[in-house]
């Protein structure tokens, strides 16, 4: 009973250390501003085949939606244009999730009609974001996806790169389907 009770005291004690490691959206800091950004799309079941088309734009990150003056999510909203006038636009929103204990990001796009559902882990040591995520297609199918951002010592570029599954692939296989660069600007 003595060895019961002493691993649940360990374990009572790991727990509250651990809510206390709450990170605070600030930690993102580096995100605030406007950005100048590109895309290169390649069509993910035949990736071989190249880039399909590009755009270029900016994003502008803010803080948003405050609780006690303390700002709980950075928002990016962004427009691009391809090479043939098309132009859309998006809006990404990042917050520390309490129950997943990483940040996640939720997207809606003006060109697709589904929101995206992303943990996004932030590696500091690495000056990288991996996100994973999860965006529902046309016919019930459902892309799953790993995006990399990579940014500079000092925070003012990155270089992104996208790795995609349909439910109508192999599992296993992640092709390309996105890669970008970021230049902070103001």
């Amino acid at each position: 009973m003595k060895t019961i009770s002493i691993m649940l005291f360990i374990l009572i004690h790991n727990v509250s250390i651990a809510q206390e490691k709450k990170l605070s959206i600030k930690e993102l800091d580096f995100l605030i501003g406007t950005w100048e950004i590109t895309f290169d799309i390649y069509d993910t079941h035949q990736p071989e085949n190249g880039i399909l088309f590009s755009e270029k734009g900016t994003q502008k990150c803010f803080y948003d939606l405050y609780q006690n003056d303390e700002p709980r999510f950075i928002t990016c909203k962004g427009e691009v244009v391809r090479e043939d006038g098309r132009k859309r636009t998006f809006q990404e929103s990042i917050r520390y999730g309490n129950f997943s204990g990483t940040y996640e990001r939720t997207g809606i796009f003006s060109n697709w009609p589904a929101t995206s559902k992303e943990l996004l882990f932030y590696h500091e040591d690495e000056r990288k974001f991996e996100i994973r995520g999860e965006l529902d297609v046309k016919d019930h199918m459902l892309e799953l996806y790993e995006d990399i951002y990579q940014f500079s010592e000092d925070y003012s570029r990155f270089e992104q790169r996208n790795v995609a599954n349909f439910t109508d692939m192999p599992i296993t296989e992640y092709n390309i389907t996105l890669t970008g660069t970021g230049k902070k600007i103001k």
